[in-house]
């Protein structure tokens, strides 16, 4: 067993897609929460310190982009890796997601679950390669 599993924030508000996520990150051996807005997820953020955080563009209260902006302001989470979840697939929003720091990120129309949490692990896998 992983003695120290990473610890993923999944900040979605399709609760459906969050379910299926979790699931498939809990059996992955991944320690799951959860934030259903960008209000929340700052506060998740604070207190589960994620080692990675999957991110919804478009969401209630604060959306994304917004959260991904202050979390790379903050000296205590600028390093975490964040991959963006979207289904706006335009050169625009990649350029944006990129500019403001994010490690990745996955158009959600084109992925199963499965192959988020497999994407997701490859990108953990190749950040803990870089240090």
């Amino acid at each position: 067993m992983n003695e120290n599993p990473q610890k993923i924030l999944i900040v979605e508000d399709d609760l459906q897609l969050v379910d299926m996520y979790k699931k498939k990150f809990d059996l992955e051996g991944f320690v799951t929460e959860m934030a259903g807005d960008g209000e929340k997820a700052l506060e998740k953020i604070q207190e589960f310190k994620p080692d990675i955080i999957l991110l919804d563009i478009m969401m209630p209260k604060i959306d994304g982009l917004e959260v991904l902006k202050q979390i790379r302001a903050d000296k205590e989470t600028k390093d975490t890796l964040v991959i963006m979840l979207t289904n706006l697939s335009s050169e625009s929003v990649a350029a944006q997601i990129h500019k403001l720091g994010a490690t990745d990120y996955i158009v959600k129309a084109d992925f199963t679950p499965l192959e988020v949490a497999n994407r997701v692990k490859q990108i953990f896998k190749d950040s803990l390669s870089k240090d």
